[in-house]
């Protein structure tokens, strides 16, 4: 645990009017602040599940110490997306909406009941569906997440740039559709090697085939860090693209460090 060390820094951080910053949680968790707004998406404070999932990062956020958040968003049912002791202590702590598709808001709507909490808080979202979240805005997007119940990808539109969030699709051509319909000046894709016989996250080559599919300037990698079985190296990321000669930026971010973005990119 970290304590309130990058708490501190996430609800003390006053962006201007026309940035967004985004800090990466591990997994595929980020927080992202922009025009008074924080929101957190897919995360994770949890610990090793079973032998076969080993956690192998520090969990860096103590749920029940978050004092300001404006949305908790789920992108499918997975526990490293939806995890009840990750997500019920922010929503009895702040005011947050939860966002989520039919398997994560069902989950959520549950967990809320059983502890007496407001389950009107939690907004089920499918592919088209758009919520304001205090002058952000927040599209739900087609994913091609096979091994979920329900799952959806998101653009959190923000006066500092648009930020794609892929939770743990896997590569597909309706990323293509996405990237000629929306401005994307981010994408947050999940990035893993594959256990045999399992296929869970994107190869380094898929994920920069998805950020050209997207048209995204920056591509951030991410999952690739939390557990033992999928861990990989995001340089590998960064060598495909550069042999690629791929027109986008990769930005490898550790456990804790945040990405600021100013302005529109394009």
């Amino acid at each position: 645990m970290w304590g309130r060390y990058l708490l501190d820094e996430i609800e003390g951080c006053e962006p201007a009017p026309n940035e967004v910053v985004a800090w990466y949680l591990g997994g595929a968790g980020i927080a992202v602040k922009s025009g008074g707004a924080l929101v957190y998406v897919d995360p994770y404070f949890g610990g090793s599940p079973s032998r076969d999932w080993l956690r192998m990062i520090a969990v860096p956020v103590d749920p029940g110490e978050v004092k300001v958040a404006d949305a908790v968003l789920s992108t499918h049912e997975h526990e490293d997306h939806c995890h009840r002791g990750s997500i019920i202590p922010i929503l009895e702590r702040t005011k947050a909406v939860f966002i989520g598709p039919r398997s994560s808001a069902a989950r959520v709507r549950r967990w809320l009941a059983e502890e007496g909490l407001d389950a009107s808080r939690v907004v089920e979202v499918e592919p088209g569906s758009v919520v304001e979240v205090k002058g952000l805005r927040v599209r739900a997007l087609e994913s091609g997440d096979a091994n979920a119940e329900s799952a959806v990808t998101y653009l959190i539109e923000t006066p500092g740039g648009n930020l794609f969030h892929g939770g743990d699709t896997q590569y597909f051509p309706g990323l293509a559709e996405i990237g000629d319909r929306y401005a994307i000046d981010a994408a947050f894709i999940s990035v893993g090697r594959a256990p045999r016989g399992r296929r869970d996250y994107m190869t380094a080559c898929e994920a920069v085939k998805a950020a050209l599919d997207l048209k995204a300037k920056i591509l951030v990698p991410m999952h690739y860090d939390l557990w033992k079985a999928t861990r990989e190296d995001p340089q590998l990321v960064e060598h495909v693209a550069r042999v690629w000669r791929a027109p986008v930026e990769v930005v490898v971010l550790s456990l804790g460090d945040s990405l600021k973005l100013r302005g529109s990119r394009r």
